[in-house]
C-alpha cells in the first residue's frame, strides 16, 4: 500500500497543474471563447506592455497601501520578509498581464497562484476582493494614459480585454480551490475525457508532423528562430517550475561575410550546413536544442546546464567543427545561465548571451581560432579545434 501512495506521489511530482487538472490546449481555448477573448484583446494588452513595466511599481505600492489596511490581509502577510516576497510575485504577475502569451504556460502559473493562496488561507472571498482592488489600479494607469491621447474608445477597449483576462485568471485560480476540496471522480467522464485526449493526441500528432516543415531551417537542419524564442521560454519556465539551471549558448561565424563575397553563396552554404552537422553530432539525441538563430548566428538551449557544463559542450561543438575545413571560419561564443536560484525575463537572458558573444567576437578580430566567454571568463578562452597549443605559437 505505502508503495502504491509513493508511486502516486512521483507520478502527480512528474505532470504540471496543468495536466494534472485536465486543462488541455482545446479546454483553454474553450474558456478564451467563452469569454470572448480574442486576438484583439491579445494586441490591446501588447500595446500596453511598456506602459505597465514602467508604472508596475507605483500601482504594486498601491495596491498594498489599501490591501493590508485590511486585518484578515494583514494576518496572513505576517512578516516583512513574507511583504517583500508578495511585492516581487506580484510585480511579476502584472507583467505577465500585458506580455501577450496566454498558453499552457500561462495557466500552470495561475493555477499554481491559486495553489499557493489556498495553502496560506486566503479566502475566496478576500482575493475577489483583491483581485478587484487591482484591477482598479491598473485600469486607473490605462485610463490616464489613453487621456493623455484623448482616445476614449481606446480606454474602453483595454479596459474590456484587461477585465476578460482577469475573469480568465479567476477561473483557474478557483479551480485549484476547487480541485483541493473536491475528490469525488466520475468515471465515465473520465472515460470520454481519456478518449477526448487521445483524438487530440492524434490531431495533435498530425499537426506536429505539418509544423515541422514550418519550424526547421531547410539549410542546416536546424530549428528556426520562432521555434527558439517557443522553446526558450518553454524551458525557462520549466527550469524555474522545478529549480534546474538552463544555460544558452549564442554564437556567430567569423569571417563568414567574406567568404560569401569572395568565394560565393554556394560556399558560404556548404559552410553553414558544417556547422549543422556539428551542432547536431553534438547535442547528440536534443533534437529541439540547436538553433540557426538567422544569417550567420546560431544558439544552444542546454536544460539543466550550468555555465561549466555549457562550457565543455561548447568546445566540444568548437572540436567537431574545423575551420581549416571551412575557409577559416570560427566561432564566437556566448554563454548565459540562469537558475538555479534566479531566472528573470526571457529578454535579459538572450541578451547577457548577445553580449557575452560580442566581447568573444571582439577577441577574434585579434586572435585567430574559436572564442568562447561567458560569467565564468577574466577575459574570452581561445579554443583551436586543431591543437591545444596554437594560440600559444
Amino acid at each position: 500500500m505505502d508503495n502504491q501512495i509513493e508511486y502516486s506521489m512521483v507520478k502527480l511530482t512528474d505532470r504540471s497543474l496543468a495536466e494534472q487538472m485536465k486543462i488541455t490546449d482545446l479546454e483553454l481555448e474553450k474558456r478564451k471563447q467563452r469569454l470572448n477573448f480574442t486576438q484583439d484583446d491579445v494586441d490591446r494588452l501588447l500595446s500596453c506592455k511598456e506602459l505597465v513595466a514602467t508604472n508596475v511599481d507605483e500601482v504594486v505600492d498601491q495596491f498594498y497601501s489599501r490591501i493590508t489596511g485590511l486585518p484578515e490581509a494583514q494576518l496572513i502577510i505576517g512578516d516583512a520578509e513574507t511583504f517583500r516576497r508578495l511585492k516581487s510575485s506580484l510585480r511579476g504577475y502584472i507583467i505577465e498581464l500585458f506580455e501577450g502569451y496566454y498558453d499552457r504556460e500561462y495557466v500552470n502559473k495561475r493555477l499554481r497562484i491559486g495553489k499557493i493562496h489556498q495553502r496560506i488561507g486566503v479566502s475566496p472571498s478576500l482575493y475577489v476582493s483583491a483581485v478587484a482592488q487591482l484591477e482598479n489600479f491598473i485600469q486607473t494607469l490605462l485610463l490616464n494614459d489613453a487621456k493623455i491621447g484623448k482616445n476614449c474608445t481606446l480606454c474602453d477597449h483595454r479596459r474590456d480585454s484587461l477585465h476578460k483576462l482577469l475573469m480568465l485568471d479567476m477561473q483557474l485560480v478557483f479551480d485549484t480551490y476547487i480541485n483541493s476540496l473536491v475528490s469525488e471522480v466520475n468515471s465515465a467522464r473520465e472515460e470520454v475525457e481519456r478518449y477526448a485526449q487521445s483524438l487530440e493526441e492524434t490531431v495533435a500528432e498530425r499537426t506536429r508532423q505539418l509544423e515541422e516543415l514550418s519550424t526547421r531551417d531547410g539549410l542546416t537542419g536546424l530549428l528556426n528562430q520562432r521555434t527558439f524564442h517557443t522553446v526558450l521560454r518553454r524551458e525557462l519556465s520549466r527550469a524555474e517550475r522545478i529549480s534546474q539551471p538552463l544555460s544558452l549558448v549564442y554564437f556567430d561565424l567569423n569571417k563568414f561575410k567574406a567568404v560569401n563575397d569572395t568565394i560565393g553563396h554556394k560556399a558560404g552554404d556548404q559552410v553553414l550546413m558544417n556547422v549543422g552537422v556539428a551542432v547536431k553530432s553534438v547535442l547528440e539525441e536534443s533534437d529541439d536544442s540547436g538553433f540557426r538563430y538567422g544569417g550567420d548566428e546560431f544558439a544552444l538551449i542546454l536544460p539543466n546546464t550550468d555555465l561549466k557544463q555549457a562550457t565543455e559542450l561548447s568546445k566540444q561543438l568548437c572540436e567537431a567543427y574545423d575551420p581549416e575545413k571551412n575557409y577559416n571560419v570560427s566561432f564566437s561564443m556566448g554563454i548565459a545561465q540562469r537558475g538555479p536560484k534566479e531566472y528573470g525575463l526571457m529578454d535579459s537572458f538572450i541578451h547577457e548571451a548577445d553580449s557575452h558573444m560580442y566581447i568573444a567576437k571582439g577577441v577574434s578580430r585579434q586572435e585567430p581560432g574559436h572564442q568562447i566567454h561567458s560569467a565564468l571568463d577574466g577575459k574570452p578562452m581561445t579554443h583551436d579545434s586543431q591543437s591545444e597549443g596554437a594560440e600559444e605559437q
